[in-house]
């Protein structure tokens, strides 16, 4: 087999492929013009989240306000990599190896009011001391 025929296989393959992409792209496109497929657009996550059956589904990580607190060190424009990325990974880290419902309520690096992520340190303290409460006294009865 010589190179123009290998090139000419391979170009045929690649039309190939892109026929069936396009196919696939316009056959969506005419069931959603022609009302064959119902499609509901949705602001964000949370929306989607608040019609779907199984609402635990969805729910974010309870750690996820830490790893997007350390991922905003990396992406913001004031944040150091080097001075604020240890604390803020620190953070994250005690949060995921803690028990569900009583995770850290240390302060967020970078993260303010601001972000739909943010959880004010006093209500997840409050939360936090609740929850060990209510597993203390769940130890205390079994």
């Amino acid at each position: 087999m010589s190179i123009d025929q290998h090139q000419s296989a391979y170009s045929r393959r690649i039309i190939r492929v892109n026929r069936i992409i396009a196919g696939t792209i316009i056959a969506g496109c005419v069931a959603v013009l022609t009302g064959f497929v119902d499609v509901k657009f949705y602001q964000n996550e949370v929306e989607y989240a608040k019609e779907t059956p199984d609402k635990n589904r969805f729910k974010s990580h309870r750690c996820n306000d830490r790893l997007a607190d350390a991922l905003e060190v990396i992406e913001a424009e004031d944040g150091h990599v080097w001075r604020d990325l240890r604390p803020a990974f620190r953070n994250w880290w005690a949060c995921m190896r803690s028990v569900e419902g009583s995770e850290p309520a240390m302060p967020y690096i970078m993260l303010t009011p601001k972000y739909k992520q943010y959880i004010d340190p006093a209500t997840r303290s409050e939360a936090a001391r609740q929850a060990a409460q209510a597993q203390a006294e769940q130890q205390f009865r079994g």
